[in-house]
């Protein structure tokens, strides 16, 4: 079928729509389950969307860079005069899949990474559709692109009717559900759109609620930072809250599909490329701690869950490996720990260790600490000893008023531990997370008695009296690194109503290229105003960061200028 050099006026529209109708039918030969035509227009209320997101500091960090390229498909191709959406449905259940047990736990890659990488998959197909439609029109201009192309697949994908914007940020086919890859082409033919699908999620909420990590803000709205299947391929340590919450996920997150309910029932195992080899999807962990670059390029190469390589997996079958407490898996944790050039697997093997717990993570725990000098794995590794040690903490607290509003002084049997800016009825969210960071499970009783001495002295330095407390560093309950408290040390020799900078405490502390370090350790400090944290400023002379605001500091610095 050829376009004819010359027509006859109006029959223009009609050729294309017929092209189009062609196109569809031999859609399932070309190996494409859904097509969809549409306009080229810019997304100009898409623009507004992707704003407010970065604005809020929801975005991943891998989407195009540009704003104005994910939303004028011209800048992609000079011209356009239409957009072609394909979608290829994937599988959502295996056949027999192994089960993890003592001794032998497995994690799990999510559906899309099941089979051969989708990008390969969409190009594939994308390819077969050019070819089809050059053989047809001459001159035919195409631009075709995965998610990693400068525009929104989803944008694309809803604008052609391949279905609506779900709840949880997937395009819902009718037809195929969720479980679908989608693809887009930009090309100068000017085929006529079809008919956006009408959402149907109505007042379902199911998968923002089951969220894990709440990553989910709104209907529509993903935080990205906090999403699992973001954090799974990101490269740095984790927080303990994003690795209770990762569960035995290598790669991936699919909570929110598999909710869903317009996914009940939908399984598709037609497309040979995308089926699952179960030993290659849910995986033995401990084979995973020492596998090579090559041994994970000749397993997981042909999977989209290998494009951030191999650190990603291993950290995260690390953080599996601690939230199924395999005890079996400790003599593996103890190599990583110790031998493991990548601090960010030696800090996640401390935190794994201490949820395993017993006398054999201890001694791990413990020997590291003779060799290692990085201060972040240093700090993972003593919150994982202090767990195991010290399980059933009690910490005495108690309140006073001030200048900076309510102040609550926290205390061990040792001495004080910590200050917290507000009422305990307000921080006590914070007040546990702290706690539990280094202690597990800690009980605070209110004991105004214990932390009178303490009080009775802020009190004279608020009302100008007191310039200097009689608070011994060493009788201080500070938890921390070596490195932590040899910088809080030295905040104590900064005289009353003067100041200094990073610079000036890194040289302090022998140690003038740590001024970074430095600086991450002062935010860190547990006991703020009597470790006196608000006299650091920049170097320049400017106020820099405070926990308690600004505001606080300067209060603070006003005071003993006095």
């Amino acid at each position: 079928m050829t376009k004819p050099e010359k027509m006859e006026a109006g029959t223009e529209s009609g050729y294309w729509g017929q092209l189009k109708e062609e196109i569809k039918r031999a859609a399932p030969q070309l190996g494409i389950d859904q097509i969809g035509f549409a306009s080229a227009a810019p997304f100009e209320t898409l623009r507004q969307r992707l704003l407010a997101h970065r604005a809020k500091g929801h975005e991943s960090g891998f989407e195009e860079k540009d704003i104005e390229k994910r939303v004028r498909p011209e800048l992609s191709l000079s011209e356009p005069q239409s957009m072609i959406a394909i979608a290829i449905a994937y599988p959502s259940k295996m056949a027999n899949p192994p089960k993890s047990e003592p001794g032998a736990y497995r994690g799990i890659l999510a559906r899309s990474a099941w089979g051969e990488d989708y990008h390969h998959v969409l190009r594939n197909r994308l390819a077969r559709l050019e070819t089809f439609i050059r053989d047809r029109v001459e001159g035919a201009r195409m631009e075709s692109m995965v998610d990693t192309g400068a525009l929104v697949d989803r944008a694309v994908a809803e604008r052609a009717g391949i279905g609506w914007s779900g709840k949880n940020c997937s395009i819902i086919s009718p037809e195929w559900g969720s479980w679908i890859y989608i693809g887009e082409m930009i090309t100068n033919i000017p085929f006529p759109p079809d008919e956006p699908v009408t959402d149907d999620c109505g007042d379902c909420t199911a998968c923002i609620d089951a969220c894990p990590t709440g990553a989910l803000v709104g209907p529509g709205q993903l935080n990205a930072q906090r999403c699992i299947s973001f954090l799974t391929q990101t490269k740095h340590t984790l927080s303990d809250e994003f690795m209770r919450k990762i569960g035995n996920r290598l790669y991936g997150c699919d909570t929110c599909q598999i909710v869903c309910p317009k996914n009940r029932g939908k399984n598709w195992t037609h497309q040979p490329e995308l089926q699952p080899d179960p030993e290659l999807a849910k995986p033995l962990l401990i084979p995973l701690l020492s596998m090579s670059n090559k041994e994970f390029k000749e397993r997981f190469g042909s999977s989209a869950a290998a494009w951030r390589g191999k650190k990603p997996i291993q950290r995260n079958a690390v953080i599996a490996l601690g939230n199924f407490k395999d005890r079996s898996a400790v003599p593996h944790l103890r190599t990583v720990i110790m031998e493991d050039p990548r601090p960010e697997l030696r800090a996640t093997a401390a935190w794994a260790l201490g949820k395993i717990g017993g006398d054999e993570s201890m001694r791990a725990l413990t020997d590291s600490l003779g060799q290692e000098k990085n201060e972040e794995v240093l700090e993972a590794v003593q919150e994982a000893r202090a767990k195991l040690g010290a399980a059933g903490k009690t910490l005495f607290y108690g309140e006073m008023d001030s200048p900076i509003g309510t102040l609550t002084l926290c205390a061990t049997d040792k001495g004080l531990c910590h200050i917290e800016f507000g009422a305990m009825s307000e921080r006590k969210q914070e007040l546990e997370r702290w706690a539990q960071r280094w202690w597990g499970e800690a009980e605070f009783i209110m004991n105004q008695g214990k932390l009178s001495g303490v009080i009775e002295q802020l009190e004279q330095y608020f009302a100008g009296s007191r310039h200097s407390f009689d608070l011994p560093f060493e009788t201080l309950d500070l938890q921390g690194t070596e490195f932590q408290r040899k910088v809080w040390r030295a905040l104590t020799e900064i005289p009353y109503g003067e100041v200094c900078s990073y610079k000036n405490i890194a040289e302090l502390i022998g140690n003038p290229k740590a001024v970074r370090a430095v600086g991450g350790a002062n935010n860190k400090n547990p006991i703020p105003i009597i470790i006196p944290c608000h006299r650091v400023i920049g170097a320049g002379g400017q106020m820099v960061g405070y926990g308690g605001g600004l505001d606080k500091k300067e209060t603070l610095l006003a005071l003993e200028r006095l």
